[in-house]
């Protein structure tokens, strides 16, 4: 009798943990899919936390067993890891789809300056506006300015060099729109800065 009370409790314990991870799913879908940026480890972390005793790597497990719900379900929607959190995005073969629904919406090219300076940063990283120049042969202030305005390159510190110049190297929003999960990823093919999807905000 008394090992078959046990048994029912740890069934009962094991349904109410399962409980628990499908509720904790169902929250990292919502935030996911109210977030137009990337969430961190941390961040979905500290909101689990107001609600249940979840840790780092509770997190991680969760997020690979709703990558892996997507997938066994057949959902229109896949899980990404980019700049450095995680992020929901429409399958490929759903793309055309969803390009319709956008098709009308402005948006603005990339000058061919722009793409010229967005792909030095990103290989010679970091970097000064006089190295920039030296590569292009022209002034870059402008360039380098709009390119900052548009949150894809971002000031990280000064140069220990006279005149302590500013270095510059991409951004979050840079890895987020080409699709990277850090700087280290452009090790493995340049990425395409004459993209038509950059919007001015």
């Amino acid at each position: 009798m008394s090992q078959e009370i046990n048994q029912s409790a740890e069934g009962t314990a094991h349904s109410e943990e399962e409980l628990v991870r499908k509720h904790a799913k169902k929250i990292i879908e919502a935030l996911l899919f109210a977030a137009n940026t990337p969430l961190s480890v941390h961040k979905i972390r500290d909101i689990l936390q107001n609600f249940y005793p979840f840790k780092s790597k509770d997190v991680i497990d969760l997020l690979h067993g709703y990558k892996q719900d997507l997938v066994s379900e057949e959902r229109p929607l896949q899980l990404e890891e980019i700049a450095g959190g995680f992020m929901l995005r429409t399958r490929e073969d759903y793309a055309d789809y969803v390009g319709r629904l956008y098709r009308d919406k402005k948006a603005e090219r990339l000058s061919q300056a722009a793409r010229e300076v967005l792909a030095i940063v990103a290989f010679k990283q970091p970097i000064t506006k006089p190295q920039i120049e030296a590569v292009r042969g022209v002034d870059s202030s402008a360039t380098v300015q709009m390119l900052i305005e548009k949150e894809l390159v971002e000031p990280v510190g000064q140069a220990e060099a006279p005149g302590r110049p500013m270095l510059y190297a991409v951004s979050s929003r840079f890895l987020q729109h080409f699709g990277l999960k850090s700087v280290e990823d452009l090790a493995a093919g340049e990425p395409e800065p004459d993209s038509e999807t950059l919007e001015c905000n």
